[in-house]
């Protein structure tokens, strides 16, 4: 089987689909311009806001219902570094430009093997619109006629204090325009996550997929010495070596491009769980379903990145068993060998993870859940004790 070209792998993209956000917030000339400014609006909020915290020594600030715009910040900040940053983008399209070519069409291995990756893509898809109306429900319910932004946004809170007139809407309209476009730069850089990582467990499908259809032979002696049949089988070990070795490099550029986002990620998303659970007290309804909206995005992007890690973990986790089930026996010494490398090659599974501290599998799902349980334990707890005395 040879290696196909870019143009045959977007002939049979299931997910393309999933590019559409990214490619409107960074590629689109007017929403591109919209981002630099969203950006550069960003930074000045952050040093305003950090700048009357040092001032106006108002440190309590992190341990009150503001501290949830702190969290989302630190998000907020991970993903344009992600999307914009021109290194990270010249590494992603490193990796589109240069690891696509090289994949296998999804149509080489059958059709039915073509309709599970379709099937697959739907499910995908459709979480991710998911994600995206929760998104913008969570954003609409924390518009200013709905929730007082005074309460819960700290840079309203300053604008509403420092700010008059003309000067304090256009800020807080601004403010809700870059809350938007922080958002959805969230989203997009899970979109464009999620996009490579199904590719590359599509790919190892199809690898273990190649591996257990093989060509085979009832005799065996007869096997070991038709070297048209033992040619078949180098020519379809070496393709198979092939592109493992462009998988391992594909998930190594992955691992790479979500170095910087994984951990920062993680701490937040513990840092949101707590602010919600623990500050937002307020008898208004539109208070409690924002709340409610909020916890459903953080639950569904936490899972969603966890099950597309556990999926690539089991799914590479199986070359190996997949290499050592192969009838060798019917193939000569070079065959065997040519085996023997990719067995060796194989004995590691691929995995989403950023230098080793953090692991995106089923296994973060359940310590950002006990994380969270035990800090919010221990606030608790700590209440009590200070009530008490």
């Amino acid at each position: 089987m040879e290696l196909t070209g870019l143009k045959k792998i977007l002939e049979d993209d299931t997910l393309i689909v999933l590019l559409l956000l990214p490619n409107i917030l960074t590629k689109h000339r007017v929403f591109k311009k919209i981002s630099y400014f969203c950006i550069g609006f960003f930074v000045l909020t952050v040093v305003w806001v950090i700048s009357t915290i040092v001032c106006t020594t108002k440190w309590n600030f992190f341990l009150t219902q503001y501290a949830i715009l702190a969290s989302g910040t630190v998000m907020t900040f991970a993903s344009y570094v992600t999307m914009y940053h021109p290194t990270y983008l010249k590494l992603y399209f490193d990796t589109y430009n240069n690891i696509f070519p090289f994949l296998w069409p999804l149509r080489s291995l059958g059709e039915s093997e073509y309709l599970r990756f379709q099937k697959l893509a739907k499910i995908t898809t459709t979480m991710a619109w998911v994600g995206v109306s929760v998104t913008v429900l969570a954003g609409i319910l924390s518009l200013p006629c709905f929730v007082d932004g005074y309460r819960f946004m700290f840079p309203v809170k300053i604008a509403f204090d420092y700010l008059n007139g003309w000067m304090l809407y256009l800020y807080v309209t601004l403010f809700y325009v870059m809350l938007y476009h922080g958002g959805m730069t969230i989203v997009a850089t899970l979109y464009c996550l999620t996009y490579v990582v199904m590719h590359l467990y599509n790919q190892v499908c199809l690898l273990n997929k190649k591996l257990t259809e093989l060509p085979e032979k009832e005799d065996a002696f007869q096997a070991v010495g038709d070297y048209e049949y033992q040619n078949l089988v180098t020519s379809e070990l070496i393709s198979c070596i092939k592109l493992h070795q462009v998988l391992v490099e594909f998930s190594r550029k992955i691992n790479e491009w979500i170095y910087f986002p994984t951990f920062y990620y993680t701490t937040s998303v513990v840092l949101v769980a707590l602010n919600l659970l623990l500050f937002p007290k307020d008898d208004s309804k539109f208070v409690f379903f924002m709340v409610v909206a909020l916890c459903i995005l953080a639950v569904f992007m936490v899972i969603s990145c966890c099950c597309v890690g556990q999926l690539l973990e089991n799914e590479s986790e199986k070359l190996f068993v997949s290499g050592y089930n192969c009838k060798w026996y019917l193939w000569n010494v070079k065959n065997r060998k040519l085996l023997q490398m990719f067995l060796v090659n194989t004995r590691e599974g691929m995995a989403l993870t950023s230098s080793g501290l953090v692991t995106i599998n089923f296994q973060l799902l359940i310590g950002l859940y006990r994380a969270v349980y035990s800090t919010l334990m221990f606030f608790l707890n700590m209440s009590k004790s200070i009530v008490a005395n």
